[in-house]
């Protein structure tokens, strides 16, 4: 759903959807403008209830906001279950450079886990959900399925921990969750039910606290790797077992081309261009596994007779000569099926057949149809409601947050249009009946 690693009109940044014949589907990393090729490709905010983090940087997490703040005024009715890494451990430098001992201000270490991120993120968006809650969050029991157990703004997230592969740290907004998820997990294994389990294992990415992700599902497996150095982990967990279907790995072009293409320098004797390169020699080392470490690693795979039956190179400005180029450095190592991911690739597996393919799409498409079965169940009372009988929108609540003094500013609705629902129906302004519960 998003695959660069910049900002760029044709590609939104990181998100991997995942969608399997049992009817699961899961979310892996949620970029920033990724929610548009969601949108586009008709998946319902249901569909995107469990998502996976490989890490906290902001360009593999900014559409978080808009799946959590938005998905429960659709479909998305039911808790949302975040994973993610654990703290890095890293000791704050600034901390031992004398510049005080204040643990708010500048702590020793930060609390810059899954588990802080959650939180945080949650209270951020408070006015938000706070808001948008005068409409029903949560569905109910009924013909569709069994009630939600939680509310759409309701999260779940679980601590995956990098060092030690603990997965029993979790934090929750819900009483109702606290002692039943509805998942499984254990040493290194992130989620387990339903037949699927996804495990993980350390990513080497800028700072301590990357992860990549492993699902198995009937025999089909697949391995997104996140942002990472080329890793001897990535190999183990390639080789465990039989070889992985679909390997999706992060790549980056070579420093020049990131300096050339970004700057339109190409003289190397340029100040600019050979401080720019310094750069970009450093960020490689300190992030990304480069188009050549990618075919390395598949060779070894190969030598191992784990190769993967199709390997994916990702979070990569894709362009023809940049793909060119990028196959090129694969190819010296590797000859098995590789693709280089664009927006709205669609891979299709199977045991029997793999199939690699793009999605037609519109520009200008609409929030996707709800699809989750308990919508003809209906919702709980939002927590704005307003049951009077003379509310024609009972039981909402729409202006149950507003002061007197703005509505009384309010243009009357019958004032420009007298045949409007809001003139024929108009929302009580003294109280009225209660019906009896």
């Amino acid at each position: 759903m998003g695959t660069s690693v910049i900002e760029r009109r044709a590609q939104q940044r990181m998100s991997l959807f995942v969608e399997l014949g049992n009817g699961d589907s899961f979310v892996f990393d949620i970029g920033s403008g990724s929610v548009s090729n969601y949108v586009a490709m008709g998946v319902p905010w249901s569909k995107m209830r469990r998502i996976f983090l490989t890490h906290l940087h902001g360009d593999h997490t900014s559409d978080l906001t808009h799946v959590y703040c938005f998905g429960p005024q659709g479909d998305g009715k039911s808790p949302l279950y975040l994973f993610g890494p654990s703290r890095s451990r890293i000791p704050n430098p600034g901390f031992f450079n004398g510049s005080g001992s204040d643990q708010f201000h500048n702590p020793q270490y930060f609390d810059d886990g899954i588990l802080d991120f959650a939180y945080h993120f949650r209270e951020m968006n408070r006015w938000h959900t706070e808001s948008q809650s005068f409409v029903g969050t949560r569905w109910k029991d009924g013909p569709g399925g069994p009630a939600a157990p939680a509310d759409g703004y309701d999260i779940y997230a679980t601590e995956l921990d990098w060092k030690t592969g603990e997965s029993g740290n979790r934090w929750t907004t819900s009483r109702y969750l606290r002692d039943n998820p509805g998942f499984n997990a254990g040493k290194w294994i992130a989620y387990q039910n339903n037949g699927v389990k996804i495990s993980f294992f350390p990513a080497i990415h800028d700072r301590n606290g990357s992860i990549s992700y492993k699902l198995e599902w009937k025999g089909l497996s697949m391995i997104f790797t996140g942002d990472t150095k080329p890793n001897h982990f990535l190999i183990d967990a390639a080789s465990a077992g039989k070889p992985v279907d679909v390997l999706i790995s992060e790549i980056v072009v070579d420093p020049d081309v990131w300096v050339s293409k970004q700057s339109g320098i190409t003289d190397p004797t340029n100040p600019t261009y050979q401080a720019g390169l310094l750069n970009a020699e450093a960020v490689q080392l300190n992030s990304h596994t480069p188009q050549r470490a990618f075919g390395y690693i598949l060779n070894r795979l190969a030598n191992k007779g784990k190769a993967p039956r199709l390997a994916v190179g990702t979070h990569f400005q894709s362009e023809d000569d940049t793909n060119a180029w990028a196959l090129e450095d694969i190819r010296a190592w590797y000859s098995g099926e590789v693709a280089i991911s664009t927006d709205l690739m669609v891979i299709d597996a199977s045991r029997g057949s793999m199939q690699v393919r793009r999605a037609s799409v519109s520009d200008y498409s609409w929030s996707a149809k709800w699809t989750d079965p308990r919508q003809v169940n209906g919702t709980y009372n939002p927590k704005y409601a307003d049951p009077q009988t003379c509310n024609p929108y009972r039981p909402m609540g729409p202006l149950n947050q507003l002061d007197k003094d703005l509505l009384a500013q309010v243009i009357p609705a019958c004032d420009y249009d007298k045949a409007g629902f809001m003139c024929t129906q108009p929302y009580p302004t003294t109280s009225c009946k209660v019906p009896q519960i």
